[in-house]
C-alpha cells in the first residue's frame, strides 16, 4: 500500500494551450528581440507550475534559462528564456536589475515568462517589461476541468481514484493547489488507501486543505476577510442587499471587497451571480466564525428578510401596513414567531422533510454542507414521513387551504415561498442552486397548478391562507425566518 505522493513531478494537466504556445515560441526562429508571455491567475491556479514547465521546455529545446533577475550574468549567445514569478510584487530594485540585464540580451531572442496574480496593479518591473518586449501574449489561468482534475489526483497518488474520491475531488471545482493540498492531507491523515485504485476510506476535510484556505483568507484585506466570514454564514450565493445590511455598508461599498475576493479565487462570478468558489471553501471559512457569532449573524439576516417580506405585503388587505388594519396580519404574526415555535393549525412547523442536523446549527439556516460530498448526509426523510418528491401534508385540511397547492413538488413549493418573499428569479435561483431559466419554468408550473397568472396573485393566495386555515409548508423555510 502506497502511503506517499508519487515520486517526481506529475504531468501538467489542463494547460495544453499554454504549453503549446510556449513550445511554439521556442521552436520558431526569431531575430533578436523579445516576447513577453504573461500567465495570470488567482493564487493556487498553477502559475509557478507552468513557469517550471516553461523552463523544462526551454532547456529541452537548447535555450538558456535564467530564473530571476538578480545575480551576475554574462553575455548570452543563444536563445534565452527568463522566468519571473509573482511579478506583481516586484519593486524598483527589480526594475533596475532588468535594465542591467537588457544589454546582455541585445543580440539574442528572449522570451520573458512571468507569473502574476490577476487583479493586481502593474508593478515597476511589469511596466519596464512592457517597454522592453517586442510583443506580448497573456494567458488567464482558470480552474481545471473535471477530467484534468481527476487526472491530476491520479498522477499525485499513482492510481485511479475510486468513485467516492472522485466526487470529493470534484467538489473542489478544479482548483489545482487545493487539489494537491486535499490529496496530501488525505495521505497524512490516513484517509486514503492506494492499491490498484485510490480508495477514500474516511471522509472529511483534511487539515492541510483547511490551512490552505484559511491562509488565503488571511492574505485578503481586513474588510474583504470580514465580508467573506459573514457571507459564509449566510449561504453559498451572495445576496448584496442582505450582506450590506449586516455589514452596515452601502452595496456599492462592497464592490472592491467582492472584486478582491473573486481575484483571490475564494469567490467566483458568473454574470450577476457571485458565489463561493466551492462548498469546501465556504465550509472552511464558515468554520472560522465562532458559533455564537454565526447565530447572531443569522438572526440579523432573519430580521432583514422579515422586513423585506412585510414590505412586499404592504397594501394588501389583512397586511400590517394596510390602512384600517391596526392588528398585524397572519403573515406578520408568523414572521415574528421564532422558527422552532411556528405552528399551523396547532402543528409545529419543523420541516418534516429534513433529517436531524448537527447540534447548534439551526435547520432553517443550514446550507448544503461539505458532508454532502465528503460524507453521506443524513436521510432526507425523517422517521415516519413518507418519501417522495414532496412532503406529506399532515395538518388536517391544510392541502385544501390553497386549491392546487398539494400538486406542487417540494422544489416548486420552495420557489413559491421565495417568490412570495419578493425575491427575483435570480435571487430564487441563488437560494435553490438552480438557473434563472429553471426558476422561470417552475413558476409557470406553479401558476398553472394554482390557476393564477402572476406573482401578485400568488401573494394574495398565500396571504389569504392564514396559518389558522391549516396551510402547512412542505418544509421549514417557507418565510424569511427560515429561508432556504
Amino acid at each position: 500500500m502506497n502511503t506517499v505522493l508519487k515520486a517526481g513531478t506529475p504531468p501538467l494537466r489542463g494547460r495544453s494551450a499554454e504549453v503549446s504556445a510556449l513550445r511554439e515560441a521556442l521552436r520558431s526562429p526569431r531575430r533578436p528581440g523579445s516576447l513577453h508571455m504573461s500567465f495570470e491567475g488567482a493564487p493556487g491556479m498553477g502559475k509557478s507550475r507552468l513557469l517550471a514547465e516553461a523552463g523544462a521546455v526551454a532547456e529541452a529545446s537548447g535555450a538558456e534559462v535564467v530564473r530571476g533577475l538578480h545575480g551576475s550574468h554574462g553575455v548570452f549567445d543563444r536563445p534565452l528564456v527568463v522566468l519571473l514569478d509573482d511579478t506583481h510584487r516586484s519593486d524598483t530594485a527589480d526594475a533596475r536589475a532588468l535594465a542591467a540585464l537588457r544589454p546582455s540580451t541585445a543580440n539574442v531572442p528572449v522570451v520573458w515568462c512571468t507569473g502574476r496574480r490577476c487583479g493586481s496593479p502593474s508593478s515597476p518591473l511589469e511596466s519596464a517589461l512592457e517597454s522592453a518586449a517586442v510583443s506580448r501574449r497573456s494567458f488567464r489561468l482558470g480552474a481545471l476541468d473535471d477530467r484534468a482534475a481527476q487526472e491530476m489526483v491520479g498522477d499525485l497518488l499513482g492510481a485511479r481514484p475510486d468513485a467516492a474520491l472522485a466526487r470529493a475531488a470534484a467538489s473542489l471545482s478544479g482548483h489545482p493547489r487545493a487539489l494537491r493540498a486535499f490529496v496530501e492531507g488525505l495521505l497524512e491523515e490516513g484517509r486514503v488507501e492506494v492499491g490498484a485504485a485510490a480508495c477514500l476510506t474516511r471522509p472529511g476535510i483534511p487539515e492541510r486543505l483547511g490551512d490552505l484556505v484559511r491562509r488565503y483568507v488571511q492574505d485578503c484585506s481586513r474588510p474583504c476577510a470580514t465580508m467573506l466570514l459573514v457571507a459564509s454564514t449566510l449561504g453559498m450565493h451572495l445576496i448584496f442587499g442582505e450582506l450590506a445590511e449586516i455589514l452596515g455598508a452601502k452595496p456599492s461599498c462592497l464592490l472592491p471587497d467582492l472584486q478582491e475576493a473573486v481575484f483571490s479565487g475564494l469567490l467566483s462570478q458568473d454574470g450577476d451571480d457571485v458565489r463561493f468558489a466551492n462548498e469546501p471553501f465556504r465550509d472552511i471559512i464558515r468554520g472560522m466564525v465562532p458559533a455564537a457569532a454565526r447565530a447572531a449573524i443569522r438572526e440579523q439576516a432573519d430580521h432583514y428578510r422579515a422586513r423585506q417580506f412585510e414590505e412586499a405585503f404592504a397594501g394588501f388587505p389583512g397586511s400590517p401596513g394596510f390602512p384600517g388594519n391596526a392588528a398585524p396580519g397572519p403573515a406578520a404574526v408568523l414572521l415574528r414567531t421564532p422558527p422552532t415555535h411556528r405552528t399551523a393549525g396547532g402543528v409545529v412547523l419543523s420541516g418534516p422533510c429534513r433529517g436531524p442536523e448537527p447540534a447548534g446549527v439551526p435547520a432553517d439556516r443550514r446550507a448544503p454542507a461539505v458532508a454532502s460530498v465528503f460524507a453521506p448526509r443524513a436521510a432526507d426523510t425523517a422517521p415516519g414521513v413518507p418519501a417522495g418528491p414532496r412532503c406529506a401534508e399532515s395538518a388536517g385540511s391544510g392541502a385544501a387551504a390553497i386549491p392546487g397547492w398539494e400538486r406542487l413538488t417540494e422544489k416548486q413549493v420552495a420557489a413559491a415561498e421565495l417568490a412570495v418573499e419578493g425575491m427575483t428569479n435570480k435571487e430564487i435561483a441563488a437560494r435553490l442552486h438552480l438557473s434563472p431559466h429553471t426558476v422561470n419554468y417552475h413558476l409557470r408550473k406553479i401558476f398553472r397548478a394554482l390557476s393564477i397568472r402572476s406573482r401578485t396573485e400568488l401573494i394574495r393566495l398565500v396571504h389569504a391562507a392564514s396559518p389558522a386555515a391549516g396551510l402547512r409548508p412542505a418544509r421549514e423555510g417557507l418565510f424569511p425566518g427560515g429561508a432556504v
